[in-house]
């Protein structure tokens, strides 16, 4: 259980997901500072999403929430980092193997991806994917969780 994984074969980091005030706001400042352009919205419960980005280099997955919904601890927060890896069903079994608890306890199916999530000691939870962006330029249709 404590002997190391094998080394994981990390292709890049694939996005970083942001509670945010207002997304419009947002958005437009990652367009006029870095160009990153929107590739999906939608809205699931209480929570406006927004994917923007430049592809094959970096999406940013923006969550705003309806007012007293969602926000944790008074703020804002960087929700989760993304990682993509070189081969997903090896990587799956080396946390299973070595006691990593999933969480949800399952794969996630995406419209052309898959994606596990799990936290490190500190609480901070790691979306490990088998395509970038969520397959999102394969689909052109997914969701940040």
């Amino acid at each position: 259980m404590n002997a190391p994984l094998d080394r994981i074969r990390i292709v890049g980091i694939d996005h970083i997901q942001l509670d945010v005030a207002d997304i419009e706001e947002s958005q437009a400042f990652y367009a006029r500072v870095f160009g990153f352009e929107v590739k999906e919205v939608g809205i699931r419960a209480f929570t406006r999403w927004m994917i923007i980005g430049a592809d094959r280099a970096l999406y940013l997955c923006m969550h705003e929430y309806a007012e007293g919904r969602g926000v944790k601890n008074d703020g804002l927060e960087i929700t989760h980092f993304g990682i993509l890896v070189e081969d997903f069903d090896h990587v799956l079994a080396q946390l299973r193997d070595h006691g990593v608890k999933l969480l949800p306890d399952y794969e996630v199916q995406y419209h052309s991806s898959r994606s596990v999530y799990f936290l490190d000691p500190n609480g901070y939870k790691i979306e490990i994917s088998e395509k970038y962006g969520g397959g999102i330029e394969d689909a052109r249709r997914t969701m940040c969780q």
